[in-house]
């Protein structure tokens, strides 16, 4: 009876909210940050379309003069800068909520071994974030300037250092979870693949890019630019891999509590 009694006193209304209904509602994370992040693969595929259709002359010329019929990612941006730039500084707050999701759950669920190189990756993908708004924000200059160079070198880099960092990193909680679950599966087999396919574009992709510079060969650059849309891509969905990550994570209400985020 004396629980029962400490119990009663506990819940004892002690406000005018206390006395009215309460309200509560839960968001799911997963879904919202996944449509954010699909904002930049979308516009990219555009861009593509768009250069090919409205620009193509200006957007596959080089100064070797030879034929080429694919333009590069970067080409199709500057031919739509205007779009381009929305579509950046749009997912930007995606990236950066994204990062700091992965940081969170990095330093709660990695072994020790891993937790920091694991935190580490997460603010590279911060860091990545900044670098593409660079991208959007100066995607007009052109493409032997060097801020062009610099932008799109730092942005390669990161990249493929967080891809291959991350997927490290999703191996290491897997083995150590030990079972999974049929959401975990799926998100890991979609990540190989993606992580396969990347880098092997990105192979395809610098080889031909020397072969361009070296000889001038016809349709070199167009192999460069359709391994460069093939990869950037391929990134960009697998951040979207996000929707698994976040499965169980919900932006939740509470008319005590206010705004929290929560794991069900």
């Amino acid at each position: 009876m004396n629980h029962f009694h400490e119990d009663k006193l506990r819940i004892l209304p002690i406000s005018m909210k206390d006395l009215g209904p309460q309200r509560h509602f839960r968001l799911p994370v997963g879904p919202f940050l996944a449509l954010g992040l699909l904002q930049v693969p979308v516009c990219m595929a555009y861009n593509l379309v768009m250069a090919i259709a409205t620009d193509f002359a200006a957007t596959t010329y080089t100064s070797c003069h030879v034929f080429n019929f694919f333009p590069t990612t970067s080409a199709a941006a500057k031919s739509q800068h205007t779009v381009w730039v929305f579509a950046c500084w749009m997912e930007f707050p995606f990236w950066i909520a994204n990062a700091w999701l992965q940081f969170r759950f990095y330093r709660r669920t990695l072994p020790k071994a891993v937790r920091s190189f694991g935190c580490l990756i997460a603010m590279l993908l911060a860091v990545s974030s900044f670098i593409m708004l660079l991208w959007g924000t100066f995607a007009q200059v052109d493409g032997d300037s060097l801020l062009h160079i610099a932008i799109a070198l730092s942005l390669f880099m990161s990249c493929a250092i967080y891809m291959a960092g991350s997927f490290v990193c999703c191996k290491y909680y897997m083995l150590d979870k030990g079972r999974q679950q049929l959401h975990e599966e799926l998100s890991i087999r979609l990540k190989s693949k993606l992580v396969f396919l990347y880098f092997v574009t990105v192979v395809i992709m610098w080889l031909f890019y020397f072969i361009h510079q070296k000889f001038c060969l016809p349709l070199a650059y167009s192999i460069f630019g359709f391994g460069e849309f093939v990869s950037s891509e391929c990134f960009c969905l697998y951040l979207c891999l996000a929707y698994f990550d976040n499965y169980h994570v919900y932006i939740c209400y509470d008319q005590r509590m206010g705004f929290f985020l929560s794991e069900i």
